[in-house]
């Protein structure tokens, strides 16, 4: 019988990260949301606030998670979700030994315009 190593996976919701305490609050307030019902998921901020992308690769490491999928939390494909969140994955990846995948950010995914169709035509 082999001894077969179980899959955990893990999760990161990745924001760009502010000086503004509200907005980070925010972000954090949708990560305790969440954790009702996904385990292993923290959440990470790019710049301006922590826990940084490492942190949250480290905590997950420390929490025998096997694979990372990460949800860049942006509205456009600029540089960060193109060039700077990609470079951080394969970084971290190869660092921690984790597969780390990241998905199309937020503002890809049709369920996102769907909201901002069914806000604009609530007229509330």
């Amino acid at each position: 019988m082999q001894n077969r190593a179980l899959k955990m996976d893990g999760y990161i919701l990745l924001s760009h990260g502010s000086k503004v305490q509200e907005s980070n609050d925010a972000n954090k307030k949708i990560l305790e949301t969440l954790r009702s019902t996904i385990q292993n998921i923290e959440l990470a901020f790019l710049e301006l606030s922590k826990p940084d992308f490492e942190h949250a690769v480290k905590n997950l490491k420390a929490s025998d998670v096997t694979s990372i999928t990460v949800l860049p939390l942006f509205l456009a494909p600029g540089k960060h979700v193109r060039e700077d969140v990609p470079h951080l994955a394969l970084k971290f990846s190869k660092e921690y030994e984790i597969e780390i995948k990241v998905l199309e950010h937020i503002g890809a995914k049709s369920e996102y315009i769907k909201l901002i169709e069914s806000i604009l035509l609530s007229k509330k």
